[in-house]
C-alpha cells in the first residue's frame, strides 16, 4: 500500500506533538511494509527526498513568513500571515504535485494549522481516498486551541466562525476521520464537521509514544516531593493556575521543575514564581527530566487533544495530576478522582497536590490508567490501526463518493498517475 501523509510541519521543523506523531507513524508504516511519503511545508523548497524507508516532499511556503519565525512578527503580520494560509495557491500546486508524483492509494491529512483546507476538495478531484486526523481545533478556532486570553473557549466566538468557514466549505471530501481523543471527535461531530462520514470510519486512536527502557523502581520522596511541568509555558498550558496553586501549597515539603520555553521570555514566569522553591530548568530531555520527579503536573485549560506528556510519564513510572478535560481526562481515567482537577482551578489543584506533600505514599496509587495508556499508544499498534482503516476506506471506495460537483466529486475513485512539474512553494500558534 502507497501511503503519502500531509502535515504543516516535519521533522527537524516542528511546532507540537503533532510532527513527533506522524514522524512515529511514518516509520512504524514503513517498517510494517507499507510505501511511505510526507508532503509538508519547510523554510526553502527542496527535491524530494527518497533516501530514507520514506520519501520526503519539502515544499517550502507560500505565507509571508515561516510559522516557526511566528513570535518574531507583530499582531498586522500575523493577520496577513493566517488569510494567506487559508487561500495558499503556491502550496496548493505544490501538494497537488507531490500527489501526483507519489501515486498514493490514500492520503493521510493532519494538522491543517499551517495549510488551506482546499488540499482536501484537491485531493477529491485527483480521485485519491482522504483519511484526515485531528491534532488540534483548526477547523473550529483560528488559534487551534480554543481558548482565548488564557481561558478556555465556552463558545465559537465570531471571528472563529468567519476563519472556519473555508474549512466547513472544504471538508465533505474527507472519507475518513480520527480524533487522537474522544474529546476532539465529538467536538467536530457536534459543530457539524464529518458528518457524511460512515460511523464505522470515524475512529479514536491515540498518538504514537516510543517507551524508553524500562524505568527503575521508584523510592518514596525522602526530602519533600518535586512536582515537574513539561512543555510550552503559557496560560494556555495552565502554567499561570500551576504557580498559583504553589503559592497555595506549605512552606516546605515540595519544589517544582518547570521544563520548556515560553515564546516571550520567562521573565514574567520567574516574577510570578519569586520566592517559592520553582526552578525553570529550560529545554531538557523529556526522559531526565521525568526520571528527576515524583510527580507530573499536566493542568492546560485548553482541551488539549491528546497530551504525550502524559503517556511520557506513565512510561517512565511517574504519576500525573491532569486537567479534567480534553485527552488529559481520558488517560488519566476517572477512576480516582484526586488525580483529576477542573481546568484553570488553582484551589483544587492546590488541594491535590498538597494530599501528596502531606502523604508521598499517595505517589504510588497514581498509575492506575498506566497500562492501559501503554497498550493504547504503542507505536506498532497504532501504525497497524491506522493501516486498518485505510484498508477499509479501499474496500469501501465505490460508495464514498459523498462530494458535491462544486468540490470535484467523482463516482469512483483513481488513484493519479501523470506527473506535472512541480510548482511554487508556498501549527497552533497564539491568535493574531
Amino acid at each position: 500500500m502507497r501511503i503519502l501523509h500531509l502535515s504543516s510541519l516535519y521533522q527537524p521543523e516542528q511546532v507540537g506533538g503533532a510532527e513527533l506523531m506522524v514522524e512515529t507513524l511514518v516509520r512504524m508504516q514503513a517498517g510494517l511494509g507499507a510505501q511511505v511519503g510526507v508532503a509538508c511545508l519547510s523554510r526553502r523548497a527542496e527535491p524530494p527526498d527518497r533516501s530514507g524507508a520514506a520519501t520526503i516532499y519539502r515544499l517550502g511556503h507560500g505565507t509571508p513568513f515561516h510559522v516557526l519565525d511566528w513570535a518574531e512578527h507583530g499582531r498586522l503580520d500575523r493577520l496577513r500571515y493566517k488569510l494567506a494560509a487559508q487561500w495558499d495557491g503556491r502550496t496548493l500546486a505544490a501538494m497537488e504535485a507531490a500527489v501526483r508524483d507519489f501515486s498514493p492509494d490514500v492520503v493521510n491529512t493532519h494538522s491543517m494549522s499551517e495549510l488551506t483546507p482546499r488540499i482536501w476538495p484537491m485531493l477529491r478531484r485527483l480521485g485519491v481516498p482522504v483519511v484526515h486526523t485531528l491534532h488540534d481545533f483548526t477547523s473550529l478556532c483560528s488559534n487551534g486551541a480554543m481558548v482565548r486570553h488564557g481561558r478556555a473557549c465556552e463558545r465559537q466566538h465570531a471571528k472563529c466562525r468567519a476563519y472556519a468557514l473555508l474549512h466547513r466549505l472544504c471538508q465533505r471530501p474527507v472519507d475518513a476521520v480520527v480524533g487522537v481523543g474522544s474529546d476532539i471527535l465529538a467536538r467536530h461531530l457536534a459543530a457539524g464537521f464529518f458528518r457524511d462520514v460512515p460511523a464505522a470510519l470515524r475512529q479514536v486512536i491515540w498518538n504514537p509514544i516510543e517507551a524508553g527502557p524500562p524505568p527503575a523502581p521508584r523510592a518514596l520522596p525522602s526530602g519533600g516531593v518535586t512536582f515537574g511541568y513539561i512543555g510550552r509555558i503559557e496560560p494556555s498550558k495552565g502554567v499561570d493556575t500551576l504557580i498559583e496553586a504553589c503559592r497555595r501549597l506549605p512552606g516546605t515539603g515540595w519544589r517544582l521543575r518547570v521544563a520548556g520555553r515560553a515564546v516571550d521570555g520567562l521573565d514574567r514566569y520567574e516574577g510570578l514564581a519569586a520566592g517559592l522553591p520553582v526552578a525553570f530548568d529550560g529545554f531538557v530531555a523529556a526522559d531526565a527530566f521525568l526520571d528527576g520527579i515524583d510527580c507530573l503536573v499536566v493542568p492546560p485549560v485548553w482541551p488539549e487533544a491528546f497530551g504525550r506528556t502524559v503517556a511520557e510519564a506513565y512510561a517512565r513510572g511517574v504519576p500525573v495530576i491532569g486537567t479534567a478535560v480534553g485527552g488529559i481526562a481520558e488517560q488519566v481515567g476517572t477512576d480516582d478522582p484526586a488525580w483529576l482537577v477542573p481546568p484553570g482551578d488553582a484551589a483544587a489543584l492546590a488541594a491535590a497536590m498538597a494530599r501528596i506533600v502531606a502523604d508521598p505514599a499517595r505517589l504510588a496509587t497514581g498509575l492506575g490508567n498506566a497500562a492501559a495508556v501503554a497498550e493504547g499508544t504503542r507505536p506498532q499498534a497504532v501504525a497497524t490501526r491506522y493501516l486498518d482503516l485505510y484498508r477499509s476506506l479501499r474496500a469501501r471506495e465505490p460508495a464514498v463518493a459523498h462530494g458535491s460537483a462544486s468540490q470535484g466529486s467523482t463516482s469512483q475513485r483513481s488513484t493519479p498517475r501523470e506527473s506535472t512539474p512541480q510548482g511554487s512553494r508556498r501549527h497552533a500558534h497564539p491568535a493574531p
